[in-house]
């Protein structure tokens, strides 16, 4: 598929109207977009899904059915669940992330369209297009983007001659830079686009300045800026094996490993062929693992994991807003990611150390919530009788999965049944609210009064498999504060009986003692492994990641949940340079 094909004749010859702003439109975008979906959609085929699977959430559509799931001897229920393709969106933190590398400065994160979500999924961006309203949406924030950032690249740029002279130096500028913003050099029609959008420069601060924030529009606006491929070539003497290109190698490993594109020594590796070698992909992944950027890709790996990476603590009801600053989304963001920081530079960088460590609970901006307080009405403050540890306990995640106002034990239950064991959890019924048991007695704390409306036939069955989990976090409150005493002013219940998919019992008292047991559970851990295969990927598994599935099984059955051994492991693997087996 070209652009043409999909063009109508109103629109090419729109399309052929003399000036630049066609380059750039968001309706050429949009159109572009399509066309390049549709074109990598047919130079690898999708078949790399299990037979009768239906696409991830975001995916291409076609035709759903049951899933056909491979056999997978591995410590956690293996959900074979995505679909292969070989275009991927850039998502928020990849956008900023890159715009800042190559200008110095970003927009601000909230400005940019956010992506479509699917339940307790990380972000899965494989085949994720932008959509119309997005696309409306991301224009005049790059538009803006670009006349802030014009002055300071047209500096960096050099050149400053007059009349042609100054327009051939900022055609070669616009050249040099398009190579990095594409991630490959530009091809002869987009150079000439180029070329075309600066040929009104002519020394002059004002023309030069308006000629850079055209360049800078149609770069950061262009499809292959907002989207890159995983297209790849049969390898020698397999076809039926398609290994990824050189660039985009390097980009995959340089987006797992930082969320930004490849710097100069890694598209060196990928170029003179050393990254084929999965000892050097390693390497590189321990280098810019240890960037800045590479510490805020792991950090926002383990939000997406723990389905926190985007804040909802401003959401909450202003009662529970009361007490805490004005800055209190962000500093909680900023401790956790702390937090992340120092255990995964820790001797002991594991899940288990993620889950239970304690690093953070003195902090003083914890303070706002672990204090003692009647700032919301009613008595709040850690007490030494219910230890808070872990992520799990603290504010950002726990206001991730927390209703505006009141207990959420329910929605803190499944969270942890579907992102911790990987097990997943049937939404209700329809009219699932007027289901429940009638002639609740009088005196009941509110546990017994959820259980006792969840005891029908109809709701017992589902609730028992999160609802356990959740009643052992039913004393925070929606920011995070631990509540003194039910609302009936009886004593907390918060201990629970759950089996996982291998039938393994868990007992606890109190959420600390759940969560100790959670992170030393080979299911959590396993689980964990396929959060980050699927992060690498940027969708749901498919049948042909089971060689993968299988080493990362290994890896834990031998390491445990230790975070940069799964990591490497991915990295490492042979299939690591794969984008799928074309139908014979």
């Amino acid at each position: 598929m070209t652009v043409r094909k999909v063009l109508s004749s109103q629109e090419e010859a729109w399309l052929r109207r003399p000036g630049v702003r066609r380059w750039h439109s968001p309706k050429f975008v949009l159109v572009l977009a399509a066309a390049l979906s549709g074109a990598c959609g047919a130079e690898v085929p999708r078949g790399t899904a299990a037979k009768g699977g239906s696409p991830g959430p975001g995916g291409p559509t076609g035709p759903a059915g049951p899933t056909a799931q491979p056999m997978v001897n591995a410590a956690w229920p293996v959900d074979f669940n995505g679909q292969a393709s070989s275009l991927r969106r850039l998502s928020r933190d990849e956008l900023l992330t890159t715009m800042k590398g190559l200008t110095g400065q970003a927009p601000a994160r909230a400005d940019l369209p956010a992506e479509m979500r699917s339940g307790h999924h990380l972000l899965r961006t494989t085949g994720l297009s932008f959509i119309a309203t997005e696309v409306g949406k991301l224009y005049p924030v790059v538009k803006a983007f670009a006349g802030k950032t014009a002055p300071a690249l047209l500096t960096q740029s050099g050149c400053k001659q007059s009349g042609q002279a100054q327009r051939d130096c900022l055609a070669s500028w616009a050249q040099s830079f398009a190579t990095r913003v594409l991630r490959r050099a530009p091809r002869a029609d987009e150079a000439a686009k180029y070329k075309a959008i600066v040929a009104d420069a002519d020394g002059t601060a004002g023309m030069d300045t308006g000629a850079v924030e055209g360049v800078l529009t149609a770069l950061f606006f262009a499809p292959s800026f907002l989207y890159r491929t995983e297209v790849g070539a049969p390898l020698a003497g397999t076809p039926t094996r398609r290994v990824l290109l050189p660039n985009e190698l390097a980009a995959k490993l340089s987006f797992f490993a930082s969320l930004g594109p490849p710097d100069a020594p890694l598209l060196t590796a990928a170029n003179n062929g050393s990254l084929n070698d999965g000892a050097e992909r390693v390497r590189q992944f321990e280098r810019l693992s240890q960037t800045v950027d590479g510490k805020r890709a792991l950090s926002v790996f383990i939000h997406e994991w723990l389905g926190a990476n985007e804040s909802k603590l401003s959401q909450k009801s202003t009662a529970y807003l009361t007490g805490v600053s004005a800055t209190f989304p962000a500093d909680m963001r900023a401790d956790a990611d702390g937090f992340i920081d120092v255990v995964l530079a820790s001797a002991d960088p594991t899940v288990g150390n993620l889950l239970t460590g304690k690093g953070y609970v003195t902090d003083p901006v914890l303070k706002q919530v672990t204090d003692q307080s009647q700032s919301t009405g009613v008595a709040t403050g850690d007490v030494s009788a219910y230890e808070r540890i872990g992520l799990l306990m603290h504010p950002q995640v726990i206001s991730s999965h927390t209703k505006e106002n009141g207990s959420s034990p329910f929605q803190l239950g499944a969270f942890l049944r579907e992102a911790l064991l990987c097990e997943k959890v049937a939404p209700p019924p329809a009219g699932a609210t007027n289901m429940t048991k009638q002639g609740e007695p009088a005196g009941l704390s509110m546990r017994q009064s959820l259980e006792f409306k969840t005891s029908a036939p109809v709701c017992s069955s589902c609730h028992a498999q999160f609802a356990p989990l959740g009643f052992s976090f039913m004393a925070f409150d929606p920011v995070g504060r631990w509540v003194s005493k039910d609302p009936t002013g009886k004593p907390w219940d918060l201990s629970g009986t759950t089996s996982t998919s291998n039938g393994t019992m868990i007992s606890f008292q109190s959420p600390a003692e759940l969560v100790r047991a959670l992170a030393t559970s080979p299911q959590v851990q396993g689980c964990f492994a396929q959060a980050a295969l699927e992060w690498s990927l940027g969708r749901g598994l498919t049948a042909s990641d089971v060689p993968l599935v299988t080493a990362l099984d290994a890896q834990v059955r031998k390491n445990g949940g230790n975070v940069p051994a799964i990591l490497k492991a991915i990295v490492s693997a042979p299939e690591f340079i794969n984008v799928g087996t074309v139908s014979p």
